[in-house]
């Protein structure tokens, strides 16, 4: 069995990915994507691991900072705002991602799954958009 997220290979029947850690079904709910290109995770990362070396660089020239005097000392306050900058720059772009994705969630539970292909189509169609298969409105 492949993991959707992933494409990495895992035990059959696993209720999450070993990989990524993303859950595989939940409850009855097959799991939602995010669309293809979407590079929201790894921006996220970048911001965080950013983050964290400013921190660490801000915080290192503090303590020889407090002895020199303001020619360590700004520069030091200065990548601390940095590094706190861009924690909240993450934490704004997983909040805005987590948003979307609620809002993608909502829409698609208006919507019929198709039984060939698995495409979500309005209620009120007849043939599925993606294949031309037609709708059972059963299938919801």
């Amino acid at each position: 069995m492949k993991c959707p997220a992933c494409k990495t290979e895992i035990p059959e029947g696993s209720t999450f990915c070993l990989s990524c850690g993303r859950p595989l079904k939940a409850e009855g709910i097959d799991m939602i994507l995010p669309p293809e290109g979407s590079n929201t995770e790894s921006r996220a990362m970048i911001y965080l691991m950013l983050a964290i070396m400013s921190l660490f660089f801000g915080f290192f020239l503090l303590i020889p900072g407090y002895f020199i005097g303001l020619g360590l000392l700004i520069p030091a306050l200065g990548f601390v705002a940095v590094g706190f900058l861009l924690l909240l720059a993450r934490y704004h772009l997983l909040r805005r991602y987590a948003v979307r994705v609620e809002e993608f969630r909502k829409e698609a539970a208006t919507k019929v799954k198709c039984t060939y292909c698995g495409a979500l189509n309005p209620q009120s169609g007849e043939r599925c958009t993606a294949c031309g298969a037609p709708i059972l409105q059963s299938a919801q």
